[in-house]
């Protein structure tokens, strides 16, 4: 790290400061190189500007030039090397808070400079740089005590707020106190008079189904918080044809089951709108604006929102405390993640309105990020309907299967997902629905394995998925025979095309009686164990040939 890139972090306000000091070696280096590209960038421009001025005056500052000599070169490399810094530092603001209205005030600055004419480089020119260096130091330094102030101010309206807490929290004991004597004379009451058992025993009866019915009413607010369940998007057309480029770019940057979250974002940001689609114009992956393909756009949204989803150590596709810190993270940029963490422990939507008035202030702006993006977001990422295993020879077969056989969870949430259609779905290639989300009611062999996958949360499994899909895709890996474990995928080939030429199931592992069991769809089979021989079963299918597995399940 040479003087400049000292120079320029010191020059930092302190969010951006905070941002930076996060970081590791590696991207610090990468966004000092970035910041080092966007000042020579706009030197050019400047520089290609200046060639279109009056040719007098170019004529005059040559002959100036002559006669400064060295004195006059020397003056040259000072002025640049104050601009050059001064462009850094805006280039680590807009690079490190991911601000829009960062963005717009370094253009509207730089814009005014190069509209200048030309004039002459000198000392005086770089004591003034140097002084609104300074200036704006001191600026930073003012808007630094500012925060200190408010932040000590919110410390006392803490401290008053616990205290009044606390005081309340005695006038309960008190109350409490009072309540137990008064339980006591009821109590001394009753004994004397058995009649008032009756009036009590109504009482008592009355409050306990008016207590059921307001859980079965406010039951509906907790379920938005749920991570017991697995989620899906519900998008509009548009946005659904991006799924198969969304996927390869989850693939890419290590969130494969973050797909339908993906596309919920795409959906809020643009509605499946060209060419920027997720909005990352800001990003600090965008390293050549201007975005001009949905592909460049969800390169660097997929590869943000991963970074995010990092940060804020969120641990699946349904864990919505985790998700929600890390899509105010992709708004605001992922430095609220860390003073989230640091100040609240998690997200919340008052701690974003606080953290967007804080960058307000900060930044002199009436505006920051959307409060609301959050709700905004998951509105369109709903939680599957729950599903339950209704056959009763499948529910037996289940439980033979999970006692005799190990497994991961995710790999039972697949076939216990696929089992909750043997009985309700039939077997149908001309029929099939390629996007059965909801109680389907027709699917083939391929679409009913990607149902299954999907509904358990493996939502880089597409819906409407063919066994040309489970051969080439590169989610799945090849195994052996002897290498099979419950949640595995067989083909009957390697080689063989759809539409009947060739068939996929999920392997369920041994019964105790040493038979091999799989889950599939079928137009009719002879080996099934679940009293069906059309549509989903389990059954004693012999002829796979080719194995699969996820990638993903190997390195857990």
């Amino acid at each position: 790290m040479d003087h400049l890139d000292k120079e320029v972090i010191e020059s930092l306000s302190e969010p951006a400061k905070r941002v930076f000091k996060s970081l590791d070696y590696r991207s610090k280096q990468r966004r000092l190189k970035k910041a080092r590209e966007m000042a020579k960038a706009e030197k050019m421009k400047r520089r290609k500007k200046s060639r279109f001025k009056k040719k007098g005056i170019e004529k005059l500052n040559k002959s100036k030039k002559q006669k400064k000599g060295s004195s006059s070169k020397s003056e040259r490399v000072l002025f640049s090397i104050h601009e050059t810094r001064e462009l850094m530092v805006q280039s680590m603001h807009l690079m490190l808070l991911g601000s829009s209205v960062a963005d717009a005030s370094y253009e509207e600055r730089n814009t005014e400079h190069t509209e200048d004419a030309p004039i002459r480089l000198s000392k005086e020119t770089a004591r003034k740089g140097t002084h609104t260096a300074v200036g704006g130091m001191k600026t930073l330094v003012h808007k630094n005590l500012q925060s200190r102030k408010k932040r000590k101010a919110a410390r006392k309206s803490t401290e008053k707020s616990a205290q009044a807490v606390r005081s309340a929290a005695k006038a309960g004991a008190q109350a409490g106190k009072f309540l137990v004597k008064t339980i006591q004379s009821v109590v001394q009451a009753v004994a004397a008079n058995p009649a008032v058992w009756i009036a009590l025993l109504l009482i008592i009866l009355v409050a306990a189904i008016v207590g059921a019915i307001g859980v079965v009413v406010g039951s509906g607010g907790a379920a938005n918080e749920s991570q017991d369940g697995t989620y899906q998007a519900q998008v509009s057309e548009k946005t659904e044809s991006f799924r198969e480029l969304v996927s390869e770019y989850c693939e890419k940057y290590g969130i494969d089951d973050y797909v339908d979250l993906c596309l919920a974002v795409i959906e809020q940001e643009s509605g499946g709108t060209k060419p920027d689609v997720m909005q990352t114009a800001q990003s600090y992956y965008n390293v050549n604006p201007p975005i001009d393909s949905a592909e460049e756009s969800i390169d660097c949204g997929t590869h943000e929102l991963s970074d995010c989803l990092t940060k804020a150590k969120c641990q699946s596709a349904n864990d919505i405390k985790g998700i929600s810190l890390a899509l105010q993270g992709y708004n605001f940029g992922n430095g609220y993640i860390d003073w989230a963490l640091k100040n609240y422990g998690c997200y919340t939507k008052e701690n974003a309105g606080i953290f967007s008035a804080k960058m307000c202030a900060e930044l002199v702006c009436s505006s920051y990020g959307d409060t609301e993006y959050v709700p905004h977001v998951l509105r369109y990422y709903v939680m599957n309907e729950e599903t339950s295993v209704s056959n009763e020879s499948a529910k037996k077969i289940l439980e033979e299967l999970k006692k005799n056989n190990t497994a991961q969870e995710e790999a039972w949430e697949v076939i216990e997902k696929g089992a909750s259609l043997i009985g309700t779905v039939k077997y149908s290639m001309e029929k099939r629905q390629s996007d059965g989300r909801d109680k389907p009611e027709f699917l083939d062999c391929s679409a009913f394995s990607a149902w299954a996958f999907h509904k358990a949360g493996v939502t880089s499994v597409p819906y409407g998925s063919t066994t040309a899909t489970f051969i080439g895709s590169k989610k799945f890996q090849d195994i052996s025979a002897d290498q099979l474990q419950p949640g595995d995928i067989g083909l009957k080939s390697k080689t063989g095309g759809t539409g009947g030429a060739n068939h996929v199931g999920i392997y369920c592992g041994k019964m105790k009686d040493g038979r091999v069991i799989w889950l599939h769809c079928t137009s009719s089979s002879g080996s099934s164990l679940t009293g069906n021989t059309e549509g989903p079963m389990f059954g004693v299918y012999t002829n796979f040939t080719y194995f699969r597995r996820l990638k993903k399940w190997d390195k857990k």
